[in-house]
C-alpha cells in the first residue's frame, strides 16, 4: 500500500472508532419521463458511512458561507463515492443537506472527505 493509501486506512480506523453510522443519500433523474405527472422519476442511491459531525468553532461561523448551526463532517474515504451539494446526510437521528464537499487527496488519492452540512 502506498504512503497515502496507509493514511487513508489510518483516517477509516479512527473514523470507525471515533465516529458513528450515517446513511448518505443522492436524488437522481432517471431520465423516464411520466407523462402522468409530467415529471421525470427520480431514484434515490444511498451508501453507508462512517462519519464525525462537528460544530464549526465560532471564528469559521461568518454567516455568510458559514451559517450558525452549519456542521463540519469527516467521512471515511474508504470505498466511499464522493458526494456532491444537495446529498443528504442521515447521522444520530438528524438530518443534514451537504452545503460543500471538499475531497481531502495529496497526490489524487482520496485520503479523506469534509463536508459542510445544514439541518
Amino acid at each position: 500500500m502506498s504512503f497515502y493509501g496507509d493514511l487513508a486506512a489510518d483516517a477509516d480506523s479512527l473514523l470507525k472508532e471515533f465516529g458513528a453510522a450515517g446513511t448518505i443519500t443522492r436524488k437522481e433523474q432517471s431520465g423516464e419521463y411520466d407523462p402522468a405527472t409530467g415529471n421525470y422519476t427520480e431514484a434515490i442511491a444511498s451508501q453507508d458511512v462512517t462519519a464525525l459531525v462537528i460544530d464549526y468553532p465560532q471564528r469559521l461561523i461568518d454567516n455568510t458561507t458559514v451559517l450558525q448551526g452549519d456542521k463540519q463532517v469527516y467521512v471515511s474515504a474508504v470505498g466511499l463515492i464522493t458526494p456532491k451539494p444537495t446529498d443528504r446526510l442521515a447521522w444520530q437521528g438528524r438530518d443534514y443537506t451537504v452545503v460543500n464537499v471538499k475531497d481531502l487527496a495529496p497526490a489524487g488519492l482520496s485520503v479523506l472527505v469534509e463536508l459542510q452540512v445544514r439541518a
